[in-house]
């Protein structure tokens, strides 16, 4: 194919991801309010939410329609881009490459998924019942949902980590003993990056990093494994 031929099949598959962004944000702005009521499930019926401007309700249903159109239509934007890549890749390239997009969009759905499931409602009464007196607290409808979404996206792209360790250890450009000797100061990081990805509270930046220790060690496991099976083939 000539530059120009392959200039127009990027084009061909950019338009088809953005044609997925584009019916599932129109998707989540018709069902907008099945997704407000999802997202609603951690925060319990006790705290409402308000509208404090005229605007509000609208610019709210914006946000849930862009974020459920980056959330469903992800996977096939990244699908485009792959099929427009492998072609130029060797058959190992392709496994790797492969390999990681799959465990990448996995990991970052799981990411999103745990923190909706098993982090938002342990947090939430938390964050909602420093005081138990005297307070009556309510969220800003724009506000709990841009929190809640950036939030759960925080914890997918923290989940990203084990893909981009085991990519550093099998260009070469660190190893499975440098990760096991700079574990401290990897903890410390994983606090620091947690700290950036969460609100400001350390019960947030805390059961972001849990995970971000465990998917570390995951992380060592996995690349021991690739390392034995990369030496046995040749």
């Amino acid at each position: 194919m000539t530059f120009t031929e392959h200039l127009a099949e990027l084009r061909i598959r950019l338009v088809k991801g953005l044609i997925a962004f584009a019916v599932f944000t129109i998707l989540g702005y018709v069902f907008r309010g099945y997704v407000l009521e999802i997202i609603k499930r951690p925060l319990g019926e006790t705290v409402p939410l308000h509208a404090f401007d005229i605007f509000e309700p609208f610019f709210a249903s914006l946000r849930i329609a862009v974020y459920t159109g980056v959330f469903f239509g992800l996977p096939f934007f990244v699908y485009q881009i792959m099929m427009f890549c492998l072609p130029a890749l060797r058959p190992s390239e392709k496994r790797v490459i492969v390999g990681g997009l799959c465990a990448g969009v996995v990991l970052l759905y799981g990411g999103i998924v745990f923190s909706y499931v098993l982090i938002l409602p342990l947090l939430m009464p938390q964050l909602s019942g420093f005081f138990r007196t005297g307070v009556e607290q309510t969220f800003s409808l724009n506000m709990y949902i841009n929190k809640i979404f950036r939030f759960m996206i925080a914890f997918g792209l923290g989940f990203q980590m084990p893909i981009v360790l085991i990519i550093l250890v099998r260009i070469g450009v660190i190893s499975v003993d440098w990760l096991k000797k700079n574990r401290k100061y990897m903890i410390i990081g994983i606090f620091v990056v947690a700290a950036m990805l969460t609100p400001p509270d350390i019960i947030s930046q805390t059961l972001l990093a849990i995970p971000l220790l465990l998917l570390y060690e995951v992380s060592i496991w996995v690349s021991v494994l690739l390392e034995g099976g990369g030496r046995d083939s040749t």
